[in-house]
This record gives structure tokens, C-alpha cells and sequence, in this order.
């Protein structure tokens, strides 16, 4: 019997630990960065390109727009992510928007709440892609798992961003329309 009140209070003490981690613990913050072999407003167009990323991102299922706003902010959409065999729901919202500088979103899927910024910026090789990541759980429980995944989240992120960086680089020259000039023939 006494071994049961021992055993009983370890458990207790070791759930409670758990449980204590995530209120010391909420939010995991991390950044990354990727340069690309193409221009800032090529990279900036594959990125908000809702058909390449299916491309890029391949456990993106499916990706409809709920809402569109003219000026991006406030554009909302539904993501089906296949996470090892699950399917799961994500909710994504643009909080910012810039062209071919800045894009800000909010992902809110079960447990967590996903805050993604990208930066781009012009560099020697083209583009420097600039991302910065805030991770955070919905309820205690997440919170404290989280505390133990940050370092799996900022991998997959850098994985992404890699992934983007190769299917970038693999697609042909981007030739903006307002770029050609028509030739004059005397």
C-alpha cells in the first residue's frame, strides 16, 4: 500500500511539473533565413502563388480561399495539412501585407496558434527571405508539449523554407509584362 502512495505522488508531482511548464512557457519564438537565386519580385510572386505552394508544400492537401480582401489584409483561408496520416484544418488569416517586401499571417489549427512573418529583401545572389516564427499552445497541455517540440517546429519551418528555396530556383525566368518594351523598327 505504501508503494501505491509513493507511486500515486510521483505521478501526481510529475504531471504537475508537466502542467507548470506551460505557464512559464507559452510562446517559442525562433527565426530563419534563405537566400534564392532569383529576383524579389519573382520570389514574392511564387510565394502568393496559392497553386505553387500545393508544389512546394506537399503536406498541403488543399487550399481555398473563405474570404478575399482587395488589399490582402484581412484575406482568410482553409488549409487541409496531412500531418504523418491525420488530416488537420488550418485556418490562416493575412494580418499584413506588402508587396514584394513583407507578408504577415496568423494559423490557427486545434491546439496552436501559428504567427508567420516573411521579409524579402534584395541581396548579391536575389532574394534574402527573411522568416520569423512565434509558436503558441491553445491550452496548458499544448503549452507544455510545445516546450519540448520547439525545436521540431523550427526544423520543419526550415525544411519549408528550403523546399521553396529549390522550387524557386527550378522555375523558368519570370518576365514581368510591364518589363518588355516594344521594339520601334524604322
Amino acid at each position: 500500500m505504501k508503494f501505491l502512495k509513493i507511486f500515486g505522488i510521483i505521478i501526481l508531482v510529475l504531471i504537475l511539473g508537466f502542467l507548470a511548464i506551460g505557464l512559464f512557457v507559452s510562446k517559442h519564438e525562433y527565426k530563419s533565413e534563405v537566400e534564392i537565386n532569383k529576383p524579389v519580385i519573382e520570389t514574392f510572386a511564387h510565394f502568393n502563388n496559392h497553386e505553387s505552394l500545393l508544389k512546394w508544400l506537399p503536406e498541403v492537401k488543399s487550399f481555398e480561399p473563405i474570404k478575399e480582401t482587395p488589399n490582402k489584409v484581412g484575406s482568410e483561408y482553409k488549409m487541409l495539412i496531412d500531418s504523418q496520416g491525420k488530416v488537420m484544418e488550418m485556418h490562416e488569416t493575412l494580418t499584413a501585407y506588402k508587396e514584394n517586401e513583407m507578408i504577415e499571417m496568423v494559423f490557427v489549427a486545434g491546439w496552436m496558434t501559428k504567427n508567420n512573418r516573411f521579409t524579402f529583401e534584395k541581396s548579391t545572389n536575389g532574394t534574402l527571405l527573411k522568416a520569423e516564427y512565434k509558436v503558441e499552445g491553445n491550452n496548458i497541455f499544448a503549452k507544455s508539449m510545445f516546450a519540448f517540440f520547439s525545436k521540431m517546429f523550427k526544423q520543419i519551418d526550415e525544411t519549408n523554407l528550403n523546399r521553396f528555396k529549390e522550387f524557386v530556383e527550378s522555375q523558368p525566368v519570370y518576365i514581368e509584362e510591364e518589363a518588355i518594351q516594344p521594339t520601334i523598327i524604322n
